[in-house]
């Protein structure tokens, strides 16, 4: 049976809401082969970035802050002037924002535009969630399908701060070996140390054969895989859940689970496959508008032809990613 401990979540400066996160312990049981079993996904407010740097401060304007009572926990990011995506369980399971009302909520708030999330920045704002919907298949104990829609309660005012970011090409899949990025506000250790501004670090896509094997069957074809290319502990940890995938000003996948030690290589961070969910966030995109938004802001350049749209194609970030490179572990399907 598999040993259990609670770990309290880092406390930001100032006091506030304090967080338990249920992880595995060190000492993991033996599978029937005698190997070790992978961890349960750590997930959350789970993940935080390790080994990374500090962004270039306001160079990534599509980042999102998720906060209850005024305390970050989850990522998003803009992909339209009203609508935040984010991970489906960053509010679920056995964090406190599960057992809350969302919709109109005072304690919940999204915001755009930080760079450091102790200071007054003028460049932030901030709204309330009008309407946060996760993906109707969405699995809490699989994790499958981890993704979710914020509707903001006002539009957002789209400046050198505040941008929002692409999406791809329905049911594209990176090659193993395509170099990303990854944000979030979070851990930059496993000892709870905390960061003062946006952090970003590489990482890596894994094959999805090997990652599946590393995860014991848990990788499903909704699902990307990321690791650091060497040994150093690189990747994300708690608190990032919810955060952007990036590569080349488009975002390919949102932050799902990963091992209990984080940035370990052994067990890949897992990302929710966006491509795969095109037609789902347009056709809640398109059912929520109102007449006004439609004219202002429209879903992507250029005209379309009728099969061309219910696919997708025309619409931003629709394009192919780069030819990836090689290495060992990373080649293949």
């Amino acid at each position: 049976m598999e040993r259990l401990r609670v770990l309290p979540e880092p406390r930001r400066a100032g006091g506030g809401l304090k967080v338990l996160l249920l992880t595995l312990a060190s000492r993991r049981p033996e599978g029937a082969n005698g190997n070790p079993t992978p961890p349960s996904p750590t997930y959350l407010p789970p993940l935080w970035i390790i080994g990374g740097k500090a962004a270039v401060p306001h160079s990534r304007p599509f980042i999102a802050s998720i906060q209850m009572d005024g305390q970050h926990f989850c990522g998003g990011f803009l992909v339209w002037p009203r609508w935040v995506m984010t991970a489906a369980h960053s509010f679920g399971g056995s964090h406190p924002s599960s057992h809350l009302p969302i919709r109109h909520n005072p304690s919940f708030r999204v915001v755009l535009g930080a760079h450091s999330l102790e200071q007054p920045e003028e460049s932030q704002q901030v709204f309330g969630i009008e309407e946060s919907i996760a993906h109707p298949l969405y699995d809490p104990r699989s994790v499958d399908n981890d993704i979710r829609l914020l509707r903001l309660n006002h539009t957002a005012e789209l400046n050198a701060f505040v941008k929002r970011i692409r999406l791809p090409r329905p049911h594209i899949d990176l090659k193993p070996g395509t170099l990303c990025s990854v944000l979030g506000w979070g851990d930059i250790s496993n000892y709870g140390e905390r960061p003062i501004q946006l952090m970003e670090v590489n990482t890596t896509i894994v094959k999805r054969s090997l990652c599946r094997t590393l995860w014991k069957g848990r990788v499903s074809g909704n699902m990307m895989c990321g690791a650091s290319r060497n040994a150093t502990l690189q990747g994300v940890c708690a608190g990032d859940s919810g955060g952007p995938l990036v590569l080349k000003g488009k975002v390919y996948g949102v932050v799902s689970f990963s091992g209990e030690r984080c940035g370990d290589r052994r067990y890949p961070d897992i990302y929710t496959r966006i491509s795969n969910y095109i037609e789902w966030v347009h056709h809640v995109v398109l059912s929520h508008r109102q007449p006004h938004e439609q004219r202002k802001h429209k879903l992507g350049p250029g005209k379309v032809g009728r099969d061309q749209r219910a696919a997708g194609w025309g619409r931003p970030g629709l394009s192919h990613p780069p030819p990836a490179p090689r290495g060992l572990m990373f080649n293949g399907n």
